[in-house]
């Protein structure tokens, strides 16, 4: 490809090329500006039971919350048991700091993070209308920083927030058949000061925010005569700017400085490509025509074998450092080049209507210059366990279930358990 070429490509997609050197020092040196990016860019899959034992392979099963992050069609895609005109999904979890609190969670090299306090969390909710949808799915990176104590002041920490938002609206057409979706994804740095006063209060007070927000573009192919589905999303890079009503304004040299730590002058999500497809083997279809009647799912046959496959292109970043290169105040460029994250998965039922079985693996790319990808293995189990209708909360024949799964890879492993309703 000639350079001209190459160069209207990137402009076409709203980026430019990364370069190899800019105002920021030399690897492994302090970080003395603000004139550099937080590339966002995040390797292991950090999602629902289900997902993640597919090893993220979810793009064209692209059912539920979950769905809308890797998907923007997915906010009007029905599952099977989706029979009524108006529905709706919700989703809330949370990352357990100790069990990932020794691995190398983006991929540098180094295992473990900078500081100890951080949570991680995913809140979301989707609302079905016929043949539309609409969607909201915000992820939260929370890490607690101390500050030096001064004998004059109260012990004071600094809240710094990385969060990520989906807004989503999508429309299916012909029963089902073709679902497209459009939406903003957006990105966010804040930090609040946290001083303690009487008591158990504290006040809180926010120093600087920095956010922006792009559009994203999605598609669904699930023809109801073939026991598959393709999809495509496209989103545009995100590139976030410091808020005009944020408490700490640049300095004489035009820097953004916090008890000594130099804030980024932006935060950026790459653009990215995301392609999918899935193939069903087995009697239990895959695309039926909305809505089924609600007496015909309980007789669908549930033999199936379900083979996913998806693949992540996400571009580069430039001048940008990693979040623990921000939260460390060390140079560790990240996201020179555009990486490609390839994933495969496979669902099957070998106990029908009582325990299903997940299998997958994803090749995670390292945003880091001289650091290689590395393979990762998913494992997940769902089983039916007992009735119950919550007091009445619930449909009378409303099962429960609980599930888990491990994502195992070099100096990384991460687990998790649910409970739900079973389908």
């Amino acid at each position: 490809m000639s350079k001209a070429v190459r160069w209207v490509w990137l402009v076409l997609l709203g980026v430019t090329p990364a370069r190899a050197a800019g105002p920021l020092g030399s690897e492994g040196q302090p970080i003395t500006t603000s004139t550099y990016a937080i590339d966002l860019f995040q390797g292991p899959v950090l999602d629902s039971v289900r997902v993640t034992s597919l090893a993220g392979s979810y793009a064209a099963i692209a059912e539920g919350v979950e769905g809308m992050r890797v998907n923007t069609a997915a906010p009007a895609v029905r599952p099977l048991y989706s029979y009524k005109n108006v529905d709706y999904d919700l989703s809330l979890s949370f990352t357990s700091p100790g069990s990932l609190k020794s691995t190398d969670f983006d991929n540098n090299g180094v295992p473990g993070f900078t500081y100890e306090r951080f949570l991680f969390s995913e809140v979301g909710g989707l609302l079905q209308v016929g043949p539309w949808g609409f969607g909201l799915s915000i992820s939260d990176q929370r890490y607690t920083l101390g500050l030096p104590k001064v004998a004059t002041t109260p012990d004071q920490t600094l809240a710094v927030s990385l969060q990520r938002l989906h807004l989503q609206a999508a429309h299916a057409w012909w029963q089902g058949q073709l679902v497209v979706g459009v939406g903003i994804r957006g990105a966010s740095l804040s930090m609040d000061l946290a001083t303690p006063q009487q008591g158990s209060q504290e006040q809180t007070t926010t120093l600087v925010t920095i956010d922006g927000g792009a559009p994203e573009v999605g598609a669904l192919w699930a023809p109801h005569e073939l026991p598959l589905r393709a999809s495509m999303t496209l989103r545009s890079r995100v590139r976030g700017a410091v808020r005009e009503d944020s408490a700490t304004r640049p300095d004489a040299a035009g820097d953004l400085v916090i008890d000594g730590r130099y804030l980024p002058s932006t935060v950026e999500l790459p653009w990215e490509i995301e392609l999918g497809a899935a193939y069903q083997i087995g009697e239990r279809p895959l695309n039926v025509p909305w809505p089924l009647p609600r007496e015909q799912y309980p007789e669908l046959p549930r033999n199936k074998v379900l083979l996913t496959a998806s693949t992540l292109v996400s571009g580069p970043v430039n001048n940008a450092v990693g979040v623990e290169s921000f939260l460390a105040q060390r140079v560790e460029r990240s996201g020179r080049r555009a990486t490609f994250t390839p994933r495969v998965g496979l669902e099957t039922e070998p106990i029908e209507g009582w325990l299903q079985v997940r299998v997958g693996s994803y090749l995670e790319p390292s945003r880091y210059p001289g650091r290689a990808s590395r393979p990762h293995g998913t494992f997940g189990l769902e089983a039916k366990t007992f009735p119950w209708t919550v007091f009445g909360l619930f449909e009378p024949g409303t099962w429960w279930r609980a599930s888990g799964f491990i994502d195992l890879s070099a100096r990384y492993l991460s687990w998790g358990v649910s409970v739900g309703i079973w389908r």
